[in-house]
């Protein structure tokens, strides 16, 4: 089955997915990020849309009782970042920027906003440095325990993000997607630019590790 009717079946499942349900995966999504979240220092984590997406307001919530770095993204591209394209020879691209947040308060003030009317930070000059951090909990519309393969909407924005950071710190952070029971999927077709999540926090309260991966304790 192709990304594209992967995406549009993904989409009919999540947006059909009521809100106490999401509220209660949630709280497993949480659950099984403990680990991760007492271990590590610095992390980058997406604020959920209000429907059809694993929430994350609870986790980040928990990140900054713990006194983590947390850090927010940005939908923009590399001319409005002041950052080269990761792709030797390309043109400008979809980039994301991210942000660090002082509280749960600056969080929840957040408004949809932009194209894709999320709740993201608002635009800093000069844009901030890509930040070095530790983990990044992952959007997306499925994943795929097996592999760790990861499906996004198609706009590529944290496989170029990966990648830019590896080339910019030397190193590539643990990357775990959060999903919901209704996104683990046993096949993602996979392509030479899309990065692979390292574990999957899932819906059911396990954190499962993707055989091979570096994280992998």
């Amino acid at each position: 089955m192709s990304k594209r009717t992967l995406r549009r079946q993904l989409k009919q499942v999540l947006d059909a997915v009521p809100k106490p349900a999401l509220f209660e995966q949630g709280q497993e999504l949480l659950t099984a990020l403990e680990p991760v979240l007492q271990q590590h220092r610095s992390f980058a984590c997406y604020l959920n849309m209000d429907y059809g997406e694993a929430p994350t307001e609870a986790i980040l919530e928990r990140l900054f009782q713990l006194g983590k770095d947390v850090y927010l993204p940005r939908c923009t591209d590399s001319a409005a970042s002041g950052e080269l394209p990761a792709a030797t020879g390309s043109h400008v691209r979809r980039q994301l920027t991210f942000h660090r947040m002082q509280s749960m308060a600056a969080v929840r003030a957040l408004r949809p906003q932009g194209k894709y009317l999320l709740r993201e930070p608002p635009a800093e000059t000069p844009p901030p440095a890509l930040p070095d951090v530790d983990v990044v909990l992952m959007p997306g519309l499925g994943f795929c325990a097996d592999t760790g393969a990861r499906l996004g909407r198609g706009a590529g924005f944290y496989d170029n993000y990966v990648s830019r950071t590896q080339q910019l710190h030397g190193r590539r952070p643990l990357l775990v997607g959060l999903a919901l029971s209704q996104q683990l999927l046993p096949h993602i077709p996979l392509e030479s630019h899309d990065q692979c999540v390292d574990a999957i926090a899932c819906g059911d309260g396990q954190l499962v590790w993707v055989q091979g991966a570096p994280g992998r304790k």
